[in-house]
């Protein structure tokens, strides 16, 4: 099977390994990058794979909370300087603002009713400008963080009107990117194949039935405590999880969103 060269240079810039492991992984799985990362943890053993969710993009993310309501919003350009330009940022928060007051969910309607500002906006910069995505979070109490780069934001919603407290989870969040809040919320169908794949490196092994069953349990539980908000080591005390933390504040996460420029999770 002819594996394209793009998507072996993809492959190698996701995984970091030699461009013919990528080549005879891509094969293996016929040219499914998703199932190739997969491949390469599994007969590599790679434990993780850290920048399998980053693309090479720039812009900026920015966050409007009122009324019980937040928005986060992520706007791509070419440049970094044009990341850094006023028109971004005005044309972000006019894009923003209307979400906020006729209550838009759909990014198809947003696209389309700031198709012609876009259009301007390009003329005016010199290069491509698009509306990414933007995500919606409603209830009491949502606090918010946007780093000073305007790379990394986050939203959350808690059962305490602390905006401190609430800042310090959601710099967290930002850090070390949870995709879940507790192991609850993670899909069957996720920890289902996480299982598989540990197990399959764990027979590599070559030990018994009973030590590649305790070994795939271990790595399996450090991938779920890996994932889940609630069980990541806080970020402002490495000797507590961030279960604790809250616990100790009376403060409970109920959603989150986290947004980082290009990356494949909200």
């Amino acid at each position: 099977m002819k594996i394209n060269i793009n998507k072996i240079k993809e492959l190698r810039n996701i995984t970091g390994v030699g461009i013919l492991e990528c080549k005879k992984a891509l094969v293996a799985t016929k040219g499914n990058i998703n199932l190739a990362i997969n491949y390469i943890r599994k007969y590599s053993q790679i434990e993780s794979i850290k920048k399998s969710n980053n693309l090479t993009k720039e812009g900026i993310i920015i966050s409007f909370v009122k009324k019980n309501i937040g928005i986060l919003l992520e706007i791509n350009c070419q440049t970094d300087f044009v990341a850094k330009s006023i028109h971004i940022t005005n044309f972000a928060q006019n894009i923003i603002e209307y979400i906020f007051n006729y209550k838009i969910t759909d990014i198809i309607k947003i696209k389309n009713v700031f198709e012609e500002e876009k259009i301007k906006l390009i003329g005016i910069l010199k290069e491509n400008i698009s509306i990414n995505r933007f995500s919606v979070i409603e209830g009491k109490f949502i606090g918010q963080y946007i780093h000073h780069s305007k790379r990394i934001g986050v939203l959350l919603q808690s059962n305490l009107d602390n905006q401190l407290l609430m800042k310090k989870i959601a710099m967290h969040i930002a850090m070390l990117k949870p995709r879940y809040i507790q192991e609850k919320n993670i899909p069957n169908n996720v920890l289902h194949e996480e299982y598989q794949l540990q197990k399959d490196i764990a027979k590599n092994n070559k030990k018994s039935k009973i030590i590649i069953n305790k070994i795939t349990k271990g790595r399996v539980q450090k991938f779920i405590n890996n994932i889940t908000l609630y069980n990541q080591k806080f970020l402002f005390d490495n000797n507590q999880t961030v279960s604790h933390f809250l616990k100790e504040n009376d403060m409970e996460i109920f959603q989150f969103i986290n947004f980082e420029l290009g990356s494949k999770y909200n």
